[in-house]
């Protein structure tokens, strides 16, 4: 069996596009130009390489009603077999979108 490496970054970019996630009801998939990919203490930062890149981020469509182009978004954020993803839960300090 592979184990995935535990990780968590803290991203922060601006919304160039968004969509519904193919597989996971509850979610939006927003395309970030990341601007910063800083690391979470005691976690490895495997987002880190994607600054000035675009990415998917998955993200929970509850917390991003009124994400659109141009919004900034600024979470906590995993890399998955499948792509990026933001906490589902974040803490308020840790998710924002402006």
């Amino acid at each position: 069996m592979v184990q995935g490496i535990e990780n968590l970054s803290h991203i922060d970019g601006r919304v160039v596009a968004r969509r519904a996630h193919p597989t996971l009801a509850d979610y939006d998939v927003l395309r970030v130009a990341v601007d910063s990919a800083a690391p979470v203490e005691g976690k490895a930062n495997l987002l880190g390489d994607h600054v000035g890149q675009e990415i998917d981020v998955a993200v929970r469509r509850s917390l991003i009603p009124q994400a659109g182009t141009a919004t900034r978004l600024r979470c906590r954020a995993k890399r998955t077999p499948d792509g990026a993803m933001c906490e589902g839960n974040p803490a308020p300090e840790d998710f924002s979108l402006r």
